[in-house]
């Protein structure tokens, strides 16, 4: 909501004396410009931005470990609100400082005696 939105409701108020009905649209008016503001800070994130989860799938590892690297200070981040950001550039550096290899071939989980032959 734009400014001379809120300008108009303020002014509104104060034709009507105060009425609950106008003071509600007031209020409604200043969360939904709060809601902008928000959107606004979403929409000027770095693209290739990645939440935690998003970022700990791409590492094979937990998102608590991700948020652990990050309090550390081995991954850098921002917040975006109250969510925390990876921007690609730095996960990717992270694999490659850190020597991260795709995840290896496991052992069946059975020796080869117990499978079917047939």
């Amino acid at each position: 909501m734009n400014d001379a939105v809120v300008q108009d409701f303020t002014d509104y108020l104060a034709l009507v004396d105060g009425d609950k009905a106008a003071a509600a649209s007031l209020t409604l008016a200043a969360a939904l410009r709060g809601c902008r503001v928000a959107a606004v800070a979403e929409a000027t994130a770095p693209t290739g931005a990645l939440t935690a989860a998003e970022a700990a799938k791409r590492l094979r590892v937990s998102p608590w470990t991700v948020y652990r690297l990050a309090r550390t200070g081995k991954l850098p981040s921002y917040r975006a609100g109250s969510v925390l950001r990876f921007t690609v550039d730095e996960i990717e550096r992270f694999e490659k400082e850190s020597g991260a290899a795709p995840a290896k071939k496991t052992a069946p989980p059975y020796p080869s005696i117990f499978r079917h032959h047939g």
